[in-house]
């Protein structure tokens, strides 16, 4: 099986858009830029993270979903050349209705503060811009309130710009209050 050429450009241009160009596992570059005037969700996932296979179904079920509205899914895989073979049947196997990139960094989410940890996920606007972050695994209802926000559906409070599912809740106190006696 070869394996295409791949290449990875992070930038921002003077409006503050993000600039991501990655090859897909068909050969063709994909950059955000292209998809201005649409709203994009950019995940960061790789083969191996148990995570990352959970919510993939999830992602090309909000794809399919909101397609037709201007949303469109991109997944930028970090996995390394041992495990990028595995990337085309992964998609294949669960039937994933959009772009998988490969060769992303972890350099790329830092540059979009997503830190290091997989899966993450940004969402940028229609002009292109970075208007949230999203650390950890994707829950459903959040991320269709996310993108009916987005995509101008203004129902309760706005989603935060930024979520850390990777932080840890604080520990319930165990410890008897003295009033409890």
């Amino acid at each position: 099986m070869a394996i295409c050429l791949l290449f990875g450009i992070l930038g921002f241009n003077e409006e503050g858009a993000a600039q991501i160009a990655l090859r897909d596992t068909h050969g063709n570059t994909q950059d955000v830029s292209r998809y201005k005037g649409k709203i994009v969700v950019l995940n960061f996932w790789a083969t191996w993270c148990v995570p990352c296979q959970h919510e993939m179904p999830l992602l090309g079920e909000m794809q399919k979903k909101y397609e037709d509205r201007g949303v469109v899914v991109l997944a930028a895989s970090v996995d390394d050349e041992r495990s990028q073979p595995l990337i085309q049947p992964f998609a294949e196997r669960n039937k994933i209705p959009f772009p998988l990139l490969l060769g992303a960094t972890t350099d790329q989410m830092q540059r979009l503060q997503l830190g290091e940890a997989i899966p993450a996920t940004a969402f940028f606007d229609a002009d292109g811009t970075l208007v949230a972050r999203v650390l950890g695994e994707l829950n459903k209802s959040d991320l269709q309130n996310r993108l009916e926000w987005m995509l101008g559906k203004h129902h309760g409070k706005a989603p935060p710009a930024f979520v850390n599912g990777f932080q840890k809740k604080p520990a319930s106190d165990t410890t008897p209050s003295i009033f409890s006696h």
